[in-house]
Parts: structure tokens; C-alpha cells; sequence
């Protein structure tokens, strides 16, 4: 199995491999030297489309059917969240794609009542004006509000005052591959990882990190890939090397599983940027052997 990261561009997608990932970290300067952004592309230009794409997702149907039903199923504020990891977005300054996304965890954010100091984001093609649009996000007034007015869930989309001057963390190679790279460490705060659309190597290295703990492995919220699909795509191929076994494994034991419903009208974008989406939790009432 392949345990680098898919660098996703604008009009495609190319995997790294394990050599040319290690040959990245040898470098020093790596994480200083992240991919230009496009023409035109700007601080102001991103805040301004993304303060409109967080707009039009608070409008939207699948959205907001989305946290009534997260909040039928217990995960709202009370379920005290530590972390909120964001692995594989792409670039929310040059991909419309990756803003919805980016949208759509700070919306979940709010839901939560979760400070966006509680972001940590991580993507190997993350721009400047990305990192700036990042860094920045907390002191977005008008846009980011007060934890302490959280309201839950139907009032809950003011987005007015919640987590002004406060900044998510922007994770190295080195830091982020912990949490979800060949050799992840076990993740022990209740953790919410936003991870729509990344490689199964990710979602098989971080259920694999935590997998020895179950009532961490509990406390632990998936947004990604519907681990189902993997199931069925792996039904007759288990025994091959690069086989997912943990994914699988979650797939059969999954004591939550929300799928993001889009709609019949909703654009093509959208449809990239959430098809097969799923919000997951894995039971622990099983003892997990793979």
C-alpha cells in the first residue's frame, strides 16, 4: 500500500510515492515552499469567496438536513470534541471544490461550539495565499463568531461573533503525518477528522493508529469517504497486499453513519465535493481485531 499523499492540482490528480514523499521531508525548506497560486488569485479575493461560499452552504438543503441529523444522533456540542483535523482539502483559493469544503468544516465548527483554534489543517498543495486565508480565518469578523453564543442546531447559523482573533494551526509534514502517516501515533482527545475525498492510505493510518484503543477509537468522528464503499470495492480482493483491512473493519462495525444527501439539484461541484460522503463513528463494543 502506498503511503504518500495524492497531490490534487486544479485540472488533476498525481499520487507521490514513498520515495519521492521521503526525498520531500529530507528537504528542510519543504514546508516553506508551498505551490503558487493562479492568476488573480488573492487574500481579499479568497476571503470574499469564501465568506459566499459559507453563505450559500448554510442555505443548503443537504446541509442543514446534514446537523439536524447529527444533532437526532447525539453528536453535537456535548459531545465535547478536542480536535478538528482537516487532512486533504487541496487548495480552498484556487479549487471551488476545496472551498466548499473548507466551507462545510467551519460550519460543523460552529455546530460543535469549537473554537477554530481547535482546526488543524494540513495538504501538500496548500498556497500562500491559502496559508495566509487559513491563518486568518479567526479574525474574519462578520463572518466567525462567539463560541458562547452556540445555539443548537436550527438557530444555529449566525456565524456573527463565534471564535474572533483566534487562529486554526497550519501542520507540517512532519506533524500531520502522526496523526494519519505510515507510522500515526494513537490520537487520544475525542478528535473530529474532516477528511473528504483523501486516499485510503490516510483512512487506513489513522484507524490503524487508534485501533488498539476502542473507547478512543469511540470518541473518534470521520467525515470522508463512505468506509462501505471500500467493502464492497475489496469484497473479493481481501487477501491482496495493499488491501485496506481497517477500513474494512470499521465498515462492519460502524455505529454511526451519516450519509451527506445531496440533492437533485444540487451543481456538479457540489457533487464533487461531497459525493459518497459520510459522517462515521465506529462502535467499541466489539473487540477489534483485523
Amino acid at each position: 500500500m502506498s503511503d504518500g499523499w495524492t497531490v490534487v492540482g486544479r485540472k488533476s490528480r498525481r499520487r507521490m510515492n514513498s520515495a519521492a514523499l521521503a526525498s520531500i521531508r529530507s528537504q528542510l525548506e519543504a514546508d516553506k515552499q508551498p505551490n503558487e497560486d493562479g492568476p488573480g488569485v488573492t487574500f481579499d479575493r479568497s476571503v470574499s469567496q469564501l465568506k459566499r461560499t459559507v453563505l450559500q452552504l448554510r442555505e443548503a438543503k443537504f446541509v442543514t438536513g446534514l446537523l439536524e441529523k447529527l444533532g437526532v444522533a447525539g453528536v453535537t456540542k456535548q459531545t465535547r470534541l478536542r480536535r478538528f483535523i482537516v487532512l486533504g482539502l487541496g487548495s480552498p483559493s484556487n479549487s471551488t471544490v476545496a472551498r466548499l469544503q473548507l466551507s462545510l468544516a467551519l460550519i460543523l465548527v460552529e455546530y460543535l461550539c469549537l473554537d477554530v483554534s481547535a482546526m488543524e489543517l494540513y495538504d501538500p498543495v496548500f498556497t500562500p495565499v491559502d496559508e495566509m486565508l487559513i491563518s486568518h480565518l479567526g479574525e474574519l469578523g462578520g463572518t466567525f463568531g462567539n463560541v458562547d453564543d452556540c445555539i443548537h442546531p436550527q438557530n444555529l447559523y449566525s456565524l456573527q461573533n463565534q471564535c474572533r482573533g483566534t487562529s486554526p494551526t497550519l501542520l507540517t509534514r512532519q506533524s500531520s503525518g502522526r496523526y494519519a502517516g505510515p507510522d500515526a501515533e494513537l490520537t487520544k482527545v475525542p478528535t473530529f477528522w474532516f477528511m473528504p475525498h483523501c486516499e485510503a492510505d490516510l483512512y487506513e493510518n489513522v484507524l490503524k493508529a487508534n485501533w488498539g484503543s476502542p473507547s478512543i477509537m469511540q470518541s473518534h468522528i470521520f467525515l470522508g469517504n463512505n468506509f462501505a464503499t471500500y467493502a464492497e470495492r475489496w469484497a473479493e480482493r481481501q487477501g491482496h497486499k495493499s488491501c485496506p483491512h481497517h477500513i474494512l473493519a470499521a465498515a462492519n462495525r460502524l455505529r454511526l453513519c451519516l450519509k451527506v444527501q445531496l440533492e437533485g439539484s444540487s451543481s456538479p461541484v457540489e457533487t464533487a465535493a461531497f459525493g459518497d460522503t459520510s459522517v462515521q463513528i465506529v462502535d467499541s463494543t466489539e473487540e477489534f481485531n483485523t
